[in-house]
């Protein structure tokens, strides 16, 4: 009974600050992951109300460090609660499907951003922008992620060409090879778990770096348990590693830098197992290499590892699987593409123009929308 009231009072109620707002609409994470542009939107376009869609009640709303009205706007409360908020713009981040009856009710103009999924039936969009192609509904405009915004990516290091030599039967042979670098507790069992599942499908040898040098032992007596034919880069003599090795195992950081030019696809460390340290992706991407990361996240940092991070997951820069078996998928699935360095690298300077030009154009086609429609103009109910 009480539950019941307390919605009824929700619905019906809406703040007055809240009012006359462009109201923007996403999942309590992606408005807190989306803080700092949401901040320039109300710099810039004018005072914003956000709209949480996967809380019930306005106390879950809040994202920390936004000062902005906040309510809880779940499909069930948006249709009644949307109008009573007679928003200037209606501006939904990601999956729009299920809010589609309480969009169409609304005459104020709708933006739909990071649009990916199913367009909602019935709505009539004033804009359509993508991060991703692939993802994205056919009438959708892509422009990259606006949320991650500019990202940087680090030199190309000098290497060592002749590290790679050392696996040349792999290259010849068509053979995979994959780097685990910077893993830690937890994440080398993963990696494994993807190595068993890539050999059903074709030979491959796993390169892996723990990050930790005290886990560097105890991680290679372990590795032993799984039966799987172990080489140490510290102890290797030969000149060529041997068709059979099928883990290269790396315990210095010089190494590891020459190890990013050889991987045909890396598994990032920091994605495979919970972890606080951001994963170096920017590595392993310019020097050409599939990224693949795992189902972990991490602490939210204001750093250049996470905003990287978020924008290629995003956009589709980089692939992810939530268990080894998909993330062996999704390995098979790059080899299937093919292995082409400087293809990769000419698309991901492409990728890192359009991300340094996502809040750009997001901000003039918004003031084309808002000017289109007048600055003081309001949704109403039909």
């Amino acid at each position: 009974m009480f539950s019941r009231l307390s919605a009824w009072i929700t619905a019906r109620s809406v703040p007055g600050a809240a009012r006359g707002r462009m109201v923007v609409l996403g999942p309590h994470a992606t408005l807190a992951a989306a803080g700092d542009w949401l901040q320039e939107l109300a710099a810039t376009t004018g005072a914003i109300t956000i709209g949480v869609t996967d809380v019930q009640q306005d106390s879950a709303a809040p994202v920390p460090g936004l000062e902005v009205p906040a309510l809880a706007l779940p499909p069930a409360l948006a249709e009644e609660r949307l109008p009573r908020l007679q928003p200037r713009a209606v501006l939904v981040i990601g999956a729009a499907s299920d809010l589609g009856s309480a969009l169409a009710r609304l005459e104020a103009p709708r933006i739909w951003v990071n649009a990916a999924g199913e367009a909602p039936a019935g709505v009539d969009w004033a804009l359509i922008l993508a991060a991703r192609a692939d993802a994205a509904p056919a009438s959708a405009e892509v422009i990259g992620d606006p949320i991650a915004g500019a990202v940087t990516l680090p030199e190309m290091p000098a290497c060592d060409p002749a590290f790679c030599e050392r696996f040349r039967e792999y290259h010849e042979k068509g053979w995979p090879i994959l780097l685990a670098p910077n893993t830690g507790p937890g994440e080398e069992a993963f990696a494994f778990a993807v190595l068993f599942a890539v050999l059903q499908k074709t030979a491959a040898i796993l390169m892996l770096a723990p990050a930790d040098p005290a886990r560097h032992e105890p991680v290679y007596r372990d590795a032993i348990k799984y039966s799987l034919p172990i080489i140490r880069h510290n102890r290797f003599m030969t000149s060529f590693v041997p068709r059979k090795n099928r883990v290269y195992y790396i315990e210095d950081a010089e190494t590891l830098q020459a190890a990013y030019n050889c991987a045909d696809i890396t598994l990032p460390g920091g994605t495979l197992a919970a972890s606080e340290t951001p994963p170096d992706l920017g590595l392993p991407l310019v020097h050409g290499s599939a990224v693949i990361c795992g189902p972990a996240a991490h602490e939210q940092h204001p750093d250049a590892a996470t905003r990287l991070r978020m924008a290629a997951e995003h956009t589709g820069l980089v692939a992810r699987g939530e268990d080894p078996e998909q993330v062996a998928r999704e390995v098979l699935a790059r080899l299937s593409e093919g292995v082409d360095r400087e293809a990769r690298r000419q698309a991901l300077a492409a990728w890192q123009a359009r991300q340094a030009g996502a809040r750009a154009s997001i901000q003039t086609r918004l003031q084309a929308v808002l000017g289109a429609t007048g600055e003081g103009r309001t949704g109403t109910s039909r």
